[in-house]
C-alpha cells in the first residue's frame, strides 16, 4: 500500500529522531563542521556510515573559527574537514585520521580570463570566505582582500560587480555554478581535509581508518560525486 507523502514525511522524521536518541545514549562523539553545503554533505553522510560502528559520531554545524575552538578547549570531541597542516592544531592535544574525506581544490573565480592567480587581482577587491584557512593562506599579502561569512554572499557581491575575483572550494562551487556561466574558474591549490579528534580518542583513529578505506574501497564518496 502506497502511504500519503506526509505520512512518509512524518516516518523519516521519527526514524530520524529515533536514530539520534540512540546515538546520543551509545554516547557518540560530538563532532562540529561548518554549516555549508560541503559541510552539511559530509556531516550527514559521516553520520549514517558510522550510525551502527564503534565509534559513532553526532555532528553540530558551527562557524568554523567557533569549531576549531571549541576542540583545543576539549568543548567537542572532534571536527571535519581540516586540512593536515592547520596552524591552530599544530601545537594542540589533537589528533588527525590519516584518511581524508575529501581531495579538494581550491578555485579562483574572476570575470577577467586573464586572471589566473592571486597575484594577477593586482589591486581589486579578492573575496575569501571568514575562517577557511586555505584561502587565507592563499590570498595572504594581498592588499585588497574582504572577509565573508558564506559563500551564497560572496557570488552574490561577484555577480552585482563588488568583488573582482574570489577563491571557493570545487564542491561548495557545484551549488553556484548557473549563477557563474560566464566566469572564469582556475584550480590554485589542491588540498585533502580530514577528521581530526581530541587527543584522548587517538586509539579510535584505527578503526575509523579502516572504515573510511572500506568506504572508499567500495567506490563511495562523501560528497556523491
Amino acid at each position: 500500500m502506497r502511504l500519503p507523502f506526509t505520512m512518509w514525511l512524518l516516518f523519516a522524521l521519527f526514524v530520524g529522531g529515533v536514530n539520534t536518541q540512540q546515538a546520543q545514549a551509545r554516547n557518540c562523539l560530538d563532532m562540529s563542521t561548518t554549516g555549508d553545503y560541503l559541510g552539511l554533505k559530509v556531516g550527514e553522510t559521516l553520520e549514517r556510515l558510522f550510525a551502527f560502528k564503534t565509534p559513532c559520531f553526532i555532528v553540530s554545524y558551527l562557524p568554523t573559527v567557533r569549531s576549531s575552538q571549541m576542540l583545543i578547549a576539549g568543548e567537542i570531541d572532534g571536527e571535519l574537514l581540516r586540512i593536515a597542516d592547520f596552524p591552530p592544531y599544530k601545537n594542540a592535544d589533537v589528533v588527525m585520521v590519516p584518511v581524508p574525506l575529501i581531495d579538494g581544490k581550491g578555485i579562483l573565480v574572476s570575470s577577467d580570463p586573464d586572471i589566473t592567480s592571486v597575484e594577477n587581482v593586482g589591486r581589486g577587491l579578492l573575496g575569501v570566505l571568514r575562517g577557511i584557512e586555505w584561502s587565507t593562506m592563499a590570498s595572504k599579502g594581498h592588499v585588497n582582500r574582504v572577509l565573508l561569512p558564506t559563500a551564497g554572499v560572496m557570488v552574490d557581491m561577484f555577480n552585482t560587480g563588488r568583488l573582482d575575483a574570489f577563491l571557493i572550494d570545487n564542491i561548495n562551487l557545484r551549488q553556484y555554478e548557473n549563477k557563474l556561466v560566464d566566469a572564469h574558474k582556475t584550480v590554485v591549490m589542491e588540498r585533502h581535509a580530514y577528521i581530526w579528534l581530541a587527543g584522548k580518542h587517538r586509539d579510535l583513529v584505527p578503526d575509523i581508518s579502516r572504515v573510511l578505506e572500506e568506504f572508499y574501497a567500495d567506490g563511495n564518496s562523501f560528497v556523491g560525486f
